[in-house]
């Protein structure tokens, strides 16, 4: 009778084991780290921050993370230039990019709180939405986001304050035709101020003048026919009309 050969446990497990761990270096070795440039031109006193956020793709159970972007303010137009990860390993998981959120700051004066913010963002999608821009042949998307200025009496300060406000500043983007990409994403300023709330200020010939006469408050007012006028203060000064101060 031929004898069987037999393969001793510890063998078999060994065996089992070093597949195992080359499967998982194979793993790890194909999901080197893609990733796309976030660029543009900032105007004067601009700044921006990116912040990207990540989830666990499949059914890794691993934590969402973020990973923070930033261009500082400079007093005359600049550029920023971002590298940001669309994905990348991190212990078993892999990451991907889910969204880009944008915090557009600008600053109109040296105190504090002369400082403000807006919102924009690049969400990262399966498909894009219809009518939604697309990457050009030479791997570019390029969008220009238009900023302004609003102003108002400010509440606390009870001076001139200024609320910025940014349109089109967002985008959608494919996450399949993102990597090694680059998108373009310019701020321009408008030249011209207007106010935050609409009726509450008059264009005249020397420029906008805040109305009164209504609810006798210390701010500006729904203009009454004929319109009634208030002083206000800017920058330490006690003005009647904006931007010029005096008349």
């Amino acid at each position: 009778m031929t004898p069987t050969n037999i393969v001793p446990a510890g063998a078999v497990f060994l065996s089992a084991l070093l597949a195992l761990t080359l499967n998982a270096c194979s793993t790890v070795g194909s999901l080197a780290a893609e990733s796309f440039t976030l660029e543009g031109k900032l105007p004067a006193d601009f700044a921006l921050k990116a912040q990207a956020h990540y989830g666990a793709a499949g059914n890794c159970n691993g934590r969402s993370q973020t990973k923070t972007f930033k261009t500082d303010f400079d007093s005359k137009p600049h550029e920023y230039r971002f590298r940001i990860p669309v994905n990348y390993r991190e212990g078993l998981c892999d990451m991907e990019l889910a969204r880009v959120g944008l915090f557009i700051n600008a600053r109109y004066g040296e105190k504090d709180w002369q400082q403000t913010y807006d919102n924009g963002g690049l969400s990262i999608v399966a498909q894009l939405p219809t009518n939604a821009p697309a990457f050009k042949p030479d791997g570019t998307l390029s969008k220009t986001a238009e900023c302004s200025w609003l102003f108002q009496i400010s509440k606390l300060e009870l001076e001139l304050s200024k609320q910025l406000s940014c349109k089109n500043a967002g985008l959608y983007l494919s996450r399949d035709q993102l990597p090694n990409k680059t998108v373009n994403l310019a701020f321009k300023l408008n030249d011209e101020d207007r106010p935050y709330l609409s009726g509450y200020w008059r264009n005249t010939g020397t420029g906008w003048k805040p109305c009164t006469g209504r609810w006798g408050t210390r701010f500006e007012e729904l203009c009454t026919d004929p319109p009634q006028y208030r002083t206000f203060k800017m920058n330490g000064r006690q003005c009647t009309v904006y931007p010029n101060c005096i008349e």
